[in-house]
């Protein structure tokens, strides 16, 4: 009796090992490019705050410029411009008086960030 001694992979055990490595490696490669992704993402937010709340800052001071659609930053570096969404909140008045003022909601968006907030606008706005 003569025995064969088995030395090595056979072709398809190579293949399936191959294949497996193949799928780690780009799991692998997937989750390193997502977490750069959301690195890139959370600097640009990161970066875009200071400049929202400086624009939140001059319209709470002057709320007439909300009623303009953009607040331009002129004192920073490249003076930045920030757009501005005015949404009047409709309230109920039960008594028919005419308001003082109107409620609105404003949304700031820099660099797609967003800051939003509520200032009341004087009567006669424009809002």
């Amino acid at each position: 009796m003569t025995r064969k001694s088995k030395e090595g992979f056979t072709l398809l055990e190579v293949l399936v090992s191959l294949a497996i490595g193949a799928l780690l490696i780009g799991a692998v490669m997937g989750l390193i490019s997502q977490a750069l992704r959301y690195r890139t993402s959370l600097k640009e937010k990161t970066d875009a705050q200071p400049i929202l709340e400086s624009a939140a800052q001059i319209i709470l001071a002057d709320p007439q410029k909300a009623t303009r659609g953009v607040v331009r930053l002129t004192e920073l570096e490249g003076a930045p411009v920030v757009t501005v969404s005015l949404t009047r909140v409709p309230l109920f008045n039960p008594t028919g008086k005419s308001s003082k003022g109107a409620l609105c909601r404003v949304m700031l968006n820099y660099k797609s960030s967003d800051l939003e907030f509520s200032i009341i606008l004087p009567a006669g706005s424009g809002s």
